[in-house]
């Protein structure tokens, strides 16, 4: 590891990859081969660093070395990499939704009748207190996992829910209480409250900026997904395997999605993503360093720019890191950025 502290690489590359990268760029190239002194191209670290087009080849035969490319390349590149995941991610998303709309027998035909195909696979939920009363009853329910999602789109215009907490007996026997909120919903004084209660009782929270709908899908066998945003429209009472098995599929690349973050709750509340901290709780030059870091600029630059030492900006961006309980600089940039920071 660099003595002034963390690598540029550091939480785009594994921590090894990060400081092989600084010793590298230390030095003026390294001969390719196996030996303490050299690049073994078999070793999972170095093959990290090519594989992420950090590092050059330069030469041939037995003259051959490798050497680090310019940091503020090796990081541009490696968070074109990032965003190019994220956008697959997020054609896998979209993908997989428009699977369960496809999949979705026409609602004029689900209004109830008996000899309807499907009537007992999907049903659609017209009552907007019997659509409450089975999504609280589902909440309640799951034996493994309850994958669900709220945002802060009303039918009535404003929440009229109940807390619904994880019961205790279900945390205890290690049931799985999973749920995604949007932005809007955590912003809300009722929502924040909601959210932080539920946390306390044992549900693992996530945030995004947008929810597209209301769901509850427990243990992969029952799910309660709106037909709208709000609900307005109804909702959907699925039992079918195969519409099952897309929704899950969806709420999964959902939860993973670096698009949601982690809530924790803490003295003051929920945070990551709640909309409820300002950028004051930063200093002003912590502020002014999460502009330029976010922007794709080195520490390098960074200090350059802010006229100070590069060991400063580094410990200013381990606090930053930290205090959004961020693990990377692209992390912190999207966390940054759900709460207005940006």
């Amino acid at each position: 590891m660099s003595d002034n502290g963390p690598g540029v690489l550091t939480g785009l590359v594994s921590g090894a990859a990060a400081e092989a990268f600084e010793r590298l760029s230390r030095s003026d190239g390294l001969p390719v081969g196996p030996g303490p002194d050299g690049f073994d191209a078999d070793d999972p670290v170095w093959r990290e660093l090519v594989d992420a087009g950090v590092v050059t080849v330069l030469g041939s035969g037995p003259q051959r070395v490798v050497r680090a490319v310019h940091p503020t390349i090796a990081v541009r590149r490696l968070l074109d990499r990032q965003h190019r995941r994220l956008a697959e991610l997020q054609t896998q998303l979209a993908t997989t939704w428009e699977r369960f709309a496809a999949m979705v027998p026409p609602t004029a035909g689900l209004a109830g009748g008996a000899g309807d195909p499907g009537a007992d696979e999907v049903q659609v939920v017209r009552d907007h207190p019997e659509m409450t009363r089975l999504a609280a009853g589902l909440y309640r329910s799951p034996k493994r996992v309850l994958r669900a999602t709220l945002n802060g789109h009303f039918a009535s215009g404003k929440a009229t829910e109940g807390v619904l907490l994880p019961p205790e007996d279900a945390i205890a026997a290690g049931v799985e209480f999973r749920m995604i909120y949007d932005v809007k919903h955590v912003s809300d004084t009722w929502g924040a409250y909601s959210v932080e209660q539920s946390v306390r009782a044992g549900e693992q929270a996530r945030v995004r900026r947008t929810v597209p709908v209301r769901m509850m899908l427990v243990d992969d066998t029952v799910a309660l997904v709106t037909i709208d945003e709000s609900g307005a429209a109804g909702a959907l009472h699925v039992r079918s395997p195969a519409l099952l098995a897309v929704l899950t599929e969806w709420f999964d690349l959902l939860w993973d999605d670096p698009g949601s973050t982690v809530v924790r709750v803490g003295a003051t509340g929920p945070a990551a993503g709640t909309g409820r901290a300002g950028a004051g709780e930063l200093t002003p030059v912590q502020q002014k360093v999460l502009r330029m870091m976010a922007s794709g600029l080195t520490d390098t630059a960074i200090a350059h720019q802010a006229g100070t030492s590069v060991r400063s900006v580094r410990r200013h961006v381990s606090a930053i890191l930290a205090h959004l309980g961020a693990e990377s600089r692209f992390a912190a940039g999207v966390a940054a950025a759900k709460r207005g920071w940006l």
